[in-house]
């Protein structure tokens, strides 16, 4: 038996990685997270990583893990610096917790992101490649990186770390959620008679992005972990295509029954600021199920995404050189994602 232990399982990853594993006869799933929550199938542990005294309190005695996937970062304020030691002392204190006392660990598996190649700076080189080097501005993920090489040597267990960008997932109580955002972006727009306007800016309608389902990239997380050529390696993982705003907007427009309109920049952070009132109105008359306004979704993440110039790509050759042959196709995600929202009645029907 295969124990996973999930760190961040609340997340979208995490929460998808466990619901994975539950369904999976061949392995259990430890799930840790600050606040306490519903994961059915996993074993679940509160914990402030935070904290080594809570850390190793809570997870010192996890002699059966196997598998260590990391998926938590340490929320921080809009537009300020990333906490980086904070990131790297959350990792430390899961690794050197259940290390010493899990015998059988064989993987410790990091995921990251595409701002590992400075795509929150400005232009960086594309496609991206897991060779290329780092940008001159620290993120969390250099330090964590340089830890869990340092880490492992001379041990057993082996690492890798995977990096998506642009995360698509169903997961209601994560509030970073694009697919989301654009469905009630466009909800809004359409119970205020308006067209529907890109937010954001001409350059960031015609760039090209990519996008990582969660499904495919937990995918990508197992077969990293279980595949002995990926060890001390890391992939890209998206979905291996390629969208423009400009080619979708208007399929967006057409599926919620509006007007596409022209690109209109406004922060969405500011402009979504007092339309609760509106969504709530959406809610009572389609008897929706509903997070609060505030809690719903986080409308500076549409900012960050729909305010970037340049293009965002990843290559996938060095995955799919290694065998990891799953793909997707970006554009029909969105389509099947809205329909689950509805399915769960978070948007109408």
């Amino acid at each position: 038996m295969k124990t996973a232990l999930i760190a961040g399982a609340t997340g979208a990853t995490g929460r998808d990685l466990a619901e994975r594993l539950a369904r999976d006869p061949e392995w259990q799933a430890i799930a840790l997270a600050r606040k306490p929550a519903e994961l059915p199938g996993a074993r679940f542990v509160s914990v402030d990583l935070t904290d080594e005294a809570d850390s190793r309190a809570k997870l010192g005695q996890l002699e059966e893990v196997t598998h260590i996937f990391y998926t938590a970062r340490f929320d921080h304020t809009p537009n300020q610096p990333e906490p980086v030691e904070r990131n790297l002392v959350m990792l430390r204190n899961v690794v050197e917790s259940v290390e010493p006392v899990a015998r059988n660990l064989a993987h410790v598996h990091i995921v990251q992101g595409t701002k590992y190649y400075g795509s929150h700076l400005g232009a960086f080189r594309t496609p991206a490649k897991e060779t290329d080097p780092r940008c001159i501005q620290d993120v969390f993920y250099y330090a964590q990186e340089d830890y869990i090489v340092e880490r492992q040597c001379g041990k057993d267990w082996a690492w890798s770390t995977s990096r998506p960008h642009g995360i698509c997932h169903a997961v209601p109580q994560e509030p970073r959620n694009l697919v989301l955002l654009t469905a009630v972006y466009a909800l809004i727009c359409k119970e205020l008679g308006l067209p529907l306007t890109f937010p954001g800016t001409p350059e960031s309608y015609d760039a090209l992005f990519q996008c990582s389902s969660t499904g495919l990239l937990v995918s990508g997380m197992l077969w990293a972990s279980e595949t002995p050529a990926c060890a001390s390696q890391s992939f890209n993982m998206v979905n291996g295509d390629f969208i423009r705003w400009s080619n979708l907007w208007p399929l967006l427009a057409e599926h919620f029954g509006l007007e596409p309109g022209p690109v209109k920049t406004v922060r969405l952070s500011e402009a979504m600021a007092n339309k609760g009132p509106v969504w709530d109105e959406i809610v009572r008359r389609h008897n929706l199920v509903s997070p609060p306004f505030e809690d719903l979704l986080v409308w500076g993440y549409g900012d960050y995404v729909f305010r970037c110039g340049w293009d965002i790509m990843s290559s996938m050759n060095k995955a799919r050189g290694h065998g990891f042959t799953e793909s997707l196709d970006t554009e029909a995600e969105f389509f099947r994602l809205f329909d689950v929202f509805r399915e769960r009645r978070l948007i109408p029907a």
